[in-house]
Order: C-alpha cells, then structure tokens, then sequence
C-alpha cells in the first residue's frame, strides 16, 4: 500500500507540474490584452484552446494501443519532455500558426500522460479500491489545474505572458527529471508478453457498449468543464467584477483574479473526486455516483449565471462536482469490466469521445460571444440543460 501511495504521490505531481502551460492558456489567453500580446484575436483563441483536443482525437486511439502493448514508464517520461516543448513554442511564437504548433505538440503530449497515467492507476488497484485510488489520482488533477491556473495568472501580471511561458518549460521540464529517476515500472511483465503473443493479428477486444455508454457523460462534461466555461472564465469573471478586484487597499489584476478564482473553484473538485471513489467503492456500483455528480454540476452551472457574485461563486464551486465525479468513476468503470489486454484501447476511445467535447467548448462559446448571439450567462444556462439530460441518462446506466 506505501508503495501505491508513493506512485501515485509521484505520478500526480509530475501531472499537476505538466499543466502549468496548458491551463496559463485558458486563464489569460481570451482576455483582449494577452491575446493582442500574443499576436491572435479572439476568434483564433477559440482555435488554439480547442487544438489540442483536435489533435488528440487522432492520437488517443494509437496511443491507447501503445499502451496495451508497451510499458509506461519510458512513455510517461517522453510526455512530459514533449510538454516542455511546448511551454517553449508558446514563449517564443507570435501569431496564430506557432502557437498552433505548440498546441499540436501539447495535445500528443496529453495523450501520453492522461492515458498512461490512469493506466498506471488500473495497474496498481484492485475492485475493492479502484475507485479511491482514481480519486486521489484525479484530486492531483484538481490541484495541478487549480495551482497552474493561479501561478499562470500571477506569472503573466508579473513577467509577461512570454516569461511566465519560459517558467512553465522549466519547471515541466524538471518534474520529467524527477519521473525518470523515481517513477516505477507497473505494468506486469508476463501481462505484457501474453499482450503480445495471445491476440492474433487484427483482433481487437473492446467492449463498445460499456465504451459508447461511458464516453456519453465524458464527452458532455468535459465540453461544459473544459470547453465551455474554461474558455469563458475570464470574461465571466469580468462580468462579475470589472478588470480588477480591490482587497485592502491593493488592486488584483483581472488574469490573477481569473487564476485565483480557478485554483479556488478547484477546492471542490480536489474534495468531490476522493470522495466520488470511495462512495463508489462502498456501494459497489459507479454509475449511481456519476448521475448525482452530474446533475451537482448541472445546478452549480446553472447558479453561475447569476449575476450576483456570491451564488455566482457558490455555483462555481458546486459546478466542479461533475468533473470530480466523472472524470474519477469511468476509469474505474473500466477497470471493473475491460481486461488488461483492452484497458488501454479502451481508455483512449472514451477520452477521444472526451477530447472533442472539449474541442467543440472554447469554439462554440466564444463563436455564439463573438456573433453576440447569447450572453456568458444564456451559455451557461444552456449548458446546466445539458447536463441534467445526461445525468438522467446515467440514472438508466444504474437501473441497467
């Protein structure tokens, strides 16, 4: 159990550092300035936040693949190498087409870890913990994306957005260092050979009904979570606030008041994924556990578009439930009906049905801002709808 622990010690941080480009992105890059700084406008921004989920909709499935058949550690490793990477091309590119690049290179560097990293938690947990230790594993999640968001925004309003982007390399750069050196082979070696050898050629062994069935609740998650509200935090938060904050006599710039709104959003999801596990865990049953995160977030969505700044935050908080819960349940879902030889293939199928929800969140939101079709508020109104039809669509996943 120490040693489970340590891994997923080891593999959470080294995700949580990962992000620190990534989520600087979606906290700075759709406000006005930032984005004139970095040489795009905002309908390109709803682009470059969406490409690397494009991206990863072609590589999930190959990646997933590799997964069934390699060990982790060496790929694991290379994602966070890649990543750095592309922290640089964000400090040094200007215009739409460098920073298109580094997006590239992120998405096939998410793809990588995201895969890899639950495949480790599938690895090192049985039936009767897989839930708590997916949870722990995306409660790091949680604190990496609330941690980037928050040092993101301060790194901007200190550095520059370039700086802060040449910070992010360095550090993703050091926590690879630190897998390389510490971070254990899981994958059991005669699993591995009997991967290999007992599957002929051609064969390919997913369930798709499970797979269609959990892909259903990621897919809209992640393009409210991710996608939509990701995009839109900035201006929402604007909406509320105005460009800054004053606390005591000191002005709060509004790119470090949207990343010390988002690391503080994350509380609820550093909470609700451990304990989404572990409910499921006791009850033996997941699928009870993912409509109640669901429609959670639904009504914690729909409390955003208040216009009144204390529910408007209160919902924030609450909306963060439905990341917790499914993003933890349908790993564990799988990891309680795929084999070993299908865990991989499948992971990567769903989490493709994911990327492109996410994909489709930052286009559509700021397209329907950018035509002023809806306000932030319709949006998001829009999208707690959404959520409560899939949530009752996972009531039927329970009953089945």
């Amino acid at each position: 159990m120490t040693n489970h622990r340590r891994i997923i010690t080891l593999l959470g941080i080294g995700t949580a550092i990962s992000l620190l480009g990534d989520a600087t992105l979606y906290t700075v890059l759709p406000h006005p300035a930032v984005a004139a700084e970095a040489g795009v406008s905002l309908a390109m921004v709803g682009v470059l936040l969406g490409t690397n989920r494009a991206v990863r909709l072609l590589l999930n499935g190959m990646v997933g693949v590799l997964y069934d058949r390699m060990y982790r550690r060496a790929l694991l490793v290379a994602s966070l190498a890649i990543g750095s990477i592309a922290s640089v091309f964000y400090a040094l590119g200007s215009g739409f087409w460098p920073l298109f690049a580094g997006r590239a290179i992120w998405g096939l560097a998410w793809s990588l870890l995201w895969i890899g990293g639950n495949a480790v938690i599938l690895d090192i947990s049985t039936d009767e913990n897989r839930g708590r230790f997916s949870g722990a594993y995306q409660m790091w999640f949680f604190v990496g994306i609330g941690l980037a968001s928050f040092l993101g925004g301060l790194f901007t309003d200190l550095f520059g957005f370039r700086s802060g982007q040449w910070i992010s390399a360095l550090l993703i750069g050091l926590a690879a260092l630190l897998w390389l050196i510490l971070l254990p082979e899981t994958r059991q070696k005669e699993i591995a050979g009997k991967d290999s050898r007992s599957q002929p050629a051609g064969v390919v062994l997913i369930p798709w009904r499970l797979v269609l069935a959990a892909s259903a609740p990621v897919f809209v998650a992640r393009f409210i979570t991710w996608g939509v509200v990701a995009a839109t935090a900035i201006l929402w938060l604007s909406s509320l606030m105005g460009e800054s904050l004053e606390v005591f006599g000191w002005f709060i710039p509004i790119a470090t008041l949207t990343g010390t709104y988002t690391a503080l959003s994350m509380v609820a999801g550093v909470s609700s994924a451990p304990a989404a596990g572990s409910l499921s865990d006791r009850l033996g049953r997941r699928w009870p556990v993912v409509a109640l995160s669901l429609l959670l977030g639904g009504a914690g969505i729909w409390l955003m578009s208040i216009p009144f700044a204390p529910v408007a935050l209160m919902g924030a908080l609450l909306a963060q439930m439905v990341s917790g819960g499914v993003e933890t349940l349908v790993p564990a879902i799988i990891g309680d009906r795929v084999n070993g030889r299908s865990r991989g293939r499948s992971l990567g199928l769903i989490y493709t049905f994911g990327d492109l929800g996410a994909t489709l969140g930052p286009v559509v939101a700021l397209g329907i801002l950018n035509r002023n079709w809806l306000t932030v508020g319709e949006i998001y109104k829009a999208a707690a709808l959404l959520l409560v039809l899939v949530g009752i669509f996972a009531v039927t996943q329970t009953r089945r």
